[in-house]
């Protein structure tokens, strides 16, 4: 072999050594040092629609906390995917689902009724009395079953609950009580309780993605929506709709979730860090929204962009009671009665 040849050869094989001393192994979501006695780094993709003030990613970011927190195993980082760089909730569904692209996120049930019908009940309008019961109903063990098939369906495993804020109506006119509600066109969630509901009290209700509300608005195709304080000032929705009023129809559940094929590929310490640092982040994420909620409205209000409307109780009453037999239609429908029945003898 000439003299050129070789150094060549010898080029090369160096090369390739420093390949090999380098290489990071990935599967998914996980990177391995190849080099001996290095901790194990494994880094999830977390996807939030908002930025890094939302609840939504403050949850997330306090995961990435505590689940280095509860172990020493590896080091977890969350990657942070946020202002809709990974598309909307139900797209996060879909990749955590197929266990590609998005490992941690907060995605709304109504999205994840698509799979898991019996998730719905978790977000119905008027089923809990106040963030106390609500809180109460999650620490029990009644929606054990929904969580199991939520895993075997959807591929997807409940860590946490975020949420836990009030929706209220937000329009392009004044909405002060229930007779100015009657013919109001609004975007509701896809479960078929939320249209059921709107339509029983007198509304028009409409399912429209989430990203498409605001030309909706904009375009007169519809004049509002139902929506939380801070998705109404973090989406802008008070550029096409100034009105904000309070009924306070719903308190939310918004379930924090890892894909099943990232959890499984999890070693048992760490698979049990997760599920801790899930629901203590899923508490915080509540908290941290419930804190959030009347400021970002009252900012709104002071700088003259929002109008903010309040029904009276006489009104709130009048709500369920119009609400309530499309209510308990639905609830027999889907086999939910004694759930439901357990749910409300929640004290």
């Amino acid at each position: 072999m000439s003299f050129t040849k070789k150094v060549g050869m010898r080029l090369f094989v160096a090369a390739l050594l420093v390949l090999l001393v380098q290489a990071v192994v990935f599967a998914g979501g996980e990177a391995e040092s190849a080099a001996s006695g290095e901790k194990k780094v494994i880094v999830l993709n977390g996807a939030s629609m908002f930025d890094v003030d939302h609840p939504y990613t403050q949850t997330l970011i306090k995961f990435e906390e505590l689940v280095n927190k509860y172990q020493d195993e590896a080091t977890i980082e969350v990657r942070m995917n946020l202002n809709k760089s990974l598309g909307i909730e139900s797209d996060y569904l879909r990749f955590m689902s197929q266990g590609e692209s998005v490992d941690l996120a907060i995605i709304a049930p109504a999205h994840t009724a698509q799979r898991v019908p019996a998730i719905a009940i978790m977000d119905m309008p008027l089923l809990f009395r106040d963030f106390e019961h609500r809180e109460a109903v999650l620490a029990s063990d009644l929606f054990d079953s929904i969580t199991e098939e939520i895993i075997q369906k959807a591929k997807i495993r409940p860590i946490g609950y975020a949420g836990g804020a009030s929706r209220n109506i937000i329009s392009n006119y004044p909405i002060r009580n229930m007779e100015e509600l009657k013919g109001f066109k609004l975007r509701v969630q896809g479960a078929p309780i939320w249209a059921k509901v709107f339509s029983a009290v007198g509304a028009v209700p409409s399912v429209i993605a989430y990203d498409e509300v605001y030309s909706a608005i904009q375009t007169g195709v519809i004049d509002g929506l139902e929506n939380e304080k801070v998705g109404y000032a973090q989406m802008r929705f008070f550029e096409v709709a100034p009105h904000f009023t309070e009924n306070d129809h719903s308190i939310t559940v918004r379930p924090l979730y890892i894909s099943e094929a990232t959890y499984k590929k999890l070693s048992p310490v760490v698979q049990e860090a997760v599920l801790k640092a899930g629901a203590e982040a899923g508490a915080y994420g509540a908290q941290f929204e419930l804190d959030m909620a009347d400021s970002e409205l009252q900012k709104l209000v002071d700088s003259g962009l929002a109008n903010h409307h309040m029904f009276s109780e006489a009104d709130r009453a009048e709500f369920r009671r119009l609400a309530e037999p499309a209510l308990m239609e639905y609830v027999d429908e889907m086999g939910f009665r004694s759930l439901y029945e357990a749910i409300q003898a929640i004290k």
